[in-house]
């Protein structure tokens, strides 16, 4: 189990990682849906994962045997990048990455934005975690949700101070819902980065880091 949990850890990160080139892929392929472009009966990704597994076959396989073999290659290629990433190549990977996408005239229009606002909300200085702190968010009586403090300014809309959240979905968690919510209803999670939420949404809660757990340290509240 600790050898399942290491490599989901890297895939995760790996994903993570992955995630500015993913959303520039997505928005692409929007765009492409709505000229009208159709790739055939089946999505174009997964026709590009069939063809990998074609390709690790030497075309023996069949398209959907082709897309299960590509599916695996896929899978193994975003857990070795989580390695990398966490052994301390992140910096030049993302140069090389940042390189590649942002001489492309259209690709890189969509690519750096998204590049840009994943960073963020994963960095490690100061300032960023103080914008994108992790928090708990009580609706109600008893409800909570998880979410991101999208700014460290205090609003008043007229009703008192409140500050501004970005509450993720899942199982991607990049976008959501905007909201202003009460200032007493807002409290920092310590300890708690974007990546650690990220984790827990995409894997839609079954991997929580341990200060989410029963008898963890309490939050605390905002400065």
């Amino acid at each position: 189990m600790a050898l399942v949990r290491q490599l989901a850890g890297f895939f995760l990160t790996g994903l993570l990682f992955l995630l500015p080139l993913i959303l520039t892929v997505v928005a692409l392929a929007w765009v492409v849906g709505q000229l009208g472009a159709v790739f055939g009966p089946e999505t174009f990704l997964g026709g590009l994962i069939a063809g990998l597994g074609r390709v690790v076959t030497l075309g023996a396989a069949g398209t959907a045997t082709g897309f299960w073999f590509g599916l695996l290659v896929l899978l193994a290629g975003v857990t070795l990048l989580g390695i990398l990433v966490q052994s301390g190549a992140k910096g030049l990977l993302e140069r090389s990455v940042d390189g590649l996408f942002s001489r492309l005239p259209l690709v890189g229009k969509l690519y750096q934005p998204f590049a840009q606002l994943v960073r963020t909300m994963g960095g490690d200085s100061r300032e960023e975690m103080a914008a994108m702190a992790v928090v708990s968010v009580r609706f109600g009586d008893g409800a909570e949700a998880l979410a991101l403090l999208a700014s460290p300014e205090v609003f008043d809309l007229g009703n008192g101070r409140s500050r501004l959240i970005l509450i993720p979905t899942a199982p991607v968690p990049v976008g959501g819902a905007l909201l202003f919510v009460p200032e007493a209803n807002v409290r920092v999670l310590p300890g708690l980065r974007f990546d650690d939420l990220a984790k827990f949404y995409i894997s839609m809660g079954t991997v929580g880091h341990p200060s989410l757990f029963a008898g963890a340290r309490p939050a605390r509240s905002l400065p």
